[in-house]
């Protein structure tokens, strides 16, 4: 009785033994996929003085895995205020088409017309990818209010 009992245990670890080193050759060829990281464009503005004028500078920052598409690029629309036209151009846009991507923030640099007040809007419009996958369009409004017109 011994005898088998001690048998019937012997094939039982060599079993386990056998399972898993199975189990553990199998677990090596298996790649698991990398962990996903976020992807998504920060859309900023602010007003800055710029060589004695002010202007709406809105940035554009890539986080993670994102990155923001050079052609068709990105553009801004300055939106009417509630006290009239505030910028001094109606639009701007940045493309590059010698790549294929743009290396990290972006900023666009809206000039304000002088004695303008009141909020001051801008939509922008860019394409951006999350690395090897599907590319999307993205839209932001971006509204500060102005400060009072210094002098």
């Amino acid at each position: 009785m011994i005898r088998i009992l001690t048998l019937a245990l012997l094939t039982l670890a060599l079993a386990r033994a056998a399972i898993a080193q199975s189990l553990e050759s199998l677990l090596r060829g298996v790649s698991l996929p990398p962990a996903r990281t976020e992807a998504y464009v920060r859309v900023e503005g602010a007003i800055q003085e710029q060589k004695g004028a002010r202007a709406l500078v809105v940035r554009l920052t890539p986080v993670g895995e994102a990155r923001l598409v050079a052609d068709p690029g990105i553009q801004a629309i300055a939106l009417p205020g509630p006290s009239g036209p505030w910028a001094a151009v109606e639009r701007l846009e940045i493309v590059d088409r010698e790549q294929r991507y743009f290396d990290g923030p972006v900023e666009l640099s809206v000039p304000v017309r002088d004695g303008a007040s009141g909020e001051a809007a801008v939509a922008v419009e860019y394409a951006w990818c999350r690395i090897e996958q599907i590319c999307l369009f993205g839209g932001a409004t971006v509204a500060v209010q102005l400060p009072a017109p210094s002098g």
